[in-house]
């Protein structure tokens, strides 16, 4: 690698200019909804309305910002130069090891003898290293704070290392199920994505939503949600286990996640003017209270108008267990409200040209099925971050060098390269015990 290409990659406005970078690409990635995070409905409406942006959204894919060829990229080049970085860390640790000079040193003693300095040294934990200099002696205490910088930017390799493994292999899909409904190879995700080495992820099975469990603490709010589910492979073998969100559960090498979004499911018939019938289950967000609302907007595909609907848990409002809930529906056209109904299970009300009836409601969950590897890297870069951290703040290296004169005795000096106020008290210390062992 030419000096000039070094210079660059290790530049500090480059590093900071791929930092912000990624941040910033993280943070739109929270104002723009993502196809394998979203909820069932959240994806839709952000694109109706947000219809100005889509051509940008389309052509840069950033509905799955982190399976970009561009976001790859950013982080090996992010990676690239962490790793120049940490070469020249080590190589100035090794430097500041060896240095013995005596600029910016605060001078302790004109003539010292050998014996004095080195029982002053040891008295104080400060460790014998060869200088490069001959002539000279160098103690050292803490200096393993050298290597804190450079624990920095190993750590910040290894998590942006395993982050771009992640980004070109990891595989993810989303299943969006009903209780009681089963999704098969020859069905398709509801989301999926794929890093750009990575094949496609396929389902693992036969998939079927046995039931989803949410309790509720004091206070209305839920403590626990779960999902039992059952995979049925090809031989016939059948596994069942629990899904829980905020604990990952595991099948056959993928992690399985349940997703935040959960809810009931609205089983409606909608028939025409004409008379044709069409059928839609519609799943809505659990509220988050007896007297909130759980809201969702869906486009119909029979229909030239959108639809949206909310739900209370409970027609009264009183519980988040209620055996009847209430879904109000509006038929929106061009952002005008245009009709409104609302309906508990088994009931029908017109909701403009539609006839509607309300079938039944049954549970909802969202999982996602991930295969990902590097994520303990991940999270060892970041343990090695804080032991940088805590070595460069908690132990940073003071320095003794001595000069040996004509006499064979030794002019001493003590350096701080780093909080140097906060070791006042240790350097007259030294320099009184240099004193009495004056010869």
């Amino acid at each position: 690698m030419t000096p000039n290409i070094k210079r660059w990659m290790t530049a500090r406005r480059l590093s900071l200019g791929l930092i912000i970078a990624l941040a910033g690409m993280m943070y739109v990635s929270t104002l723009i909804p993502q196809a394998v995070d979203s909820a069932p409905d959240q994806l839709g409406a952000w694109r109706r309305g947000h219809a100005y942006l889509l051509w940008l959204v389309d052509g840069a894919r950033l509905h799955r910002i982190y399976s970009q060829p561009w976001f790859a990229a950013t982080i090996l080049l992010a990676a690239t130069a962490l790793a120049i970085s940490s070469w020249d860390q080590f190589a100035a640790a090794r430097r500041k090891l060896r240095s013995a000079e005596t600029g910016g040193g605060e001078e302790m003693a004109a003539s010292a003898a050998e014996h004095t300095l080195r029982s002053a040294a040891r008295s104080r934990h400060y460790l014998c290293f060869r200088a490069a200099a001959p002539g000279r002696l160098k103690f050292i205490r803490n200096p393993w704070g050298y290597f804190g910088n450079l624990s920095l930017h190993i750590g910040m390799v290894l998590v942006a290392g395993a982050s771009l493994y992640a980004a070109l292999t990891a595989r993810q899909g989303v299943l969006i199920l009903v209780e009681g409904e089963w999704r098969d190879n020859r069905q398709a995700w509801n989301a999926s994505e794929h890093g750009i080495l990575a094949a496609p992820l396929s389902l693992p099975g036969a998939i079927r939503l046995d039931k989803v469990r949410v309790r509720f603490g004091a206070k209305n709010q839920p403590a626990e949600v779960s999902s039992d589910i059952t995979i049925a492979e090809a031989d016939g073998r059948t596994e069942s286990f629990t899904a829980t969100i905020n604990r990952i559960a595991g099948y056959r090498g993928l992690r399985v996640y349940h997703a935040s979004q959960y809810g009931d499911a609205f089983a409606l018939e909608f028939i025409d003017a004409q008379g044709n019938t069409h059928f839609e289950k519609l799943p809505i967000q659990q509220p988050l209270g007896p007297a909130k609302a759980g809201y969702g907007d869906f486009g119909l595909r029979w229909s030239p108008h959108a639809l949206s609907a909310k739900y209370f848990a409970d027609v009264n409002q009183r519980s988040m267990t209620g055996a009847t809930p209430l879904l109000v529906m509006r038929l929106i056209d061009r952002g005008r409200e245009i009709s409104r109904v609302s309906l508990t299970p088994g009931g029908s009300a017109l909701l403009g040209d539609y006839r509607v009836r309300l079938l039944g409601v049954e549970k909802w969950a969202k999982l996602i099925f991930v295969d990902i590897g590097g994520i303990p890297v991940i999270f060892a870069g970041f343990a090695v971050i804080m032991l940088g951290g805590l070595v460069h703040y908690m132990a940073p290296p003071r320095e003794l060098i001595a000069v040996r004169q004509e006499d064979g005795t030794y002019r001493v000096w003590w350096k701080a390269p780093a909080f140097r106020e906060f070791f006042v008290d240790e350097r007259d210390e030294l320099t009184e015990a240099l004193r009495k062992g004056h010869p």
